[in-house]
């Protein structure tokens, strides 16, 4: 794959951060550039756990320039993106165009989505919620258009993070919004002319409203089943999945490493006999 013309379009949205040198420019555009192969070091493995991947129509929710949905398409799963951003979906077109992904891309709104119920197997929702306000109504779109039995994959920052999710900034999470905005700002962590749209909660009001949309939890901070150790692993690493206070030390300290410095990454599921959200 050759990134030059989806590079280009990345240099020409940034603009003036790009021309005037700031100092995050080149970390944004790599982002980008590397999002096909984040989602799928991160995204497939994690739905690949629940259900089969090839076939399996796949929502990429706040697509952004559409690095998820291209990761599932390539990996055989009928996917669409679906942002509100012409910007961002003229970008992502680009980029299935040079992957040679189809990825069908829709303009749309979240908490509105254009699609029948029960019409999806997968929904990837990445960093999305803490941009929208009213976002439990995402969230009961979601349950609506996923199938029962359908897996959605949540991640999102959250207030007690001693580093703000999309800055860095340490504290910034725990100052309101618009302080937080201005904070960026000062320290030259935002793009020029960008509005601070950033709404943070803490990780029990989201894991609240998650289960109001009539979701449980397969895995998050709170819930982590263990992998077993497959034939496969390592030696050392059998050695030591059969030490169980070695075990629930590392997945003590794995949780709270999320709580403090991560985001709240969530594998959710639509149960088959709850009917919260078919409505939404």
């Amino acid at each position: 794959m050759t990134d030059r013309s989806f590079e280009a379009g990345l240099r020409r949205w940034l603009g003036e951060a790009c021309r005037l040198g700031h100092p995050l420019a080149p970390g944004w555009i790599r982002e980008h550039l590397e999002r096909v192969s984040y989602s799928r070091r991160l995204h497939l493995p994690m739905v690949e756990e629940q259900c089969r991947v090839v076939e399996a129509r796949v929502l990429d929710l706040g697509c952004g320039t559409g690095g998820t949905g291209v990761a599932f398409a390539l990996a055989g799963a009928r996917a669409i993106g679906l942002d509100r951003s012409e910007t961002l979906l003229r970008l992502a077109a680009l980029r299935a165009i040079e992957d040679r992904a189809p990825l069908p891309l829709i303009q749309g709104d979240a908490r509105q989505l254009p699609f029948r119920s029960a019409s999806f197997d997968v929904c990837v929702c990445e960093q999305l919620i803490e941009h929208v306000q009213d976002y439990p109504r995402l969230l009961l779109e979601v349950h609506r258009i996923l199938r029962p039995g359908g897996i959605a994959v949540l991640a999102a920052p959250h207030r007690l993070a001693l580093r703000e999710g999309h800055t860095g900034l340490l504290f910034a999470s725990w100052l309101p919004s618009h302080w937080a905005g201005r904070y960026a700002a000062w320290r030259g962590c935002r793009m020029p002319g960008e509005p601070w749209d950033v709404w943070l909660e803490s990780p029990w009001s989201i894991r609240r409203r998650i289960r109001q949309a009539g979701f449980l939890e397969l895995r998050s901070p709170w819930c982590q089943p263990r992998r077993p150790a497959t034939a496969d692993a390592s030696r050392l690493r059998l050695v030591l999945a059969r030490v169980g206070p070695l075990v629930r030390l590392v997945r003590w300290a794995f949780r709270w490493q999320t709580f403090l410095f991560g985001t709240l990454t969530f594998v959710l599921t639509k149960p088959s006999t709850c009917p919260v959200g078919e409505g939404a």
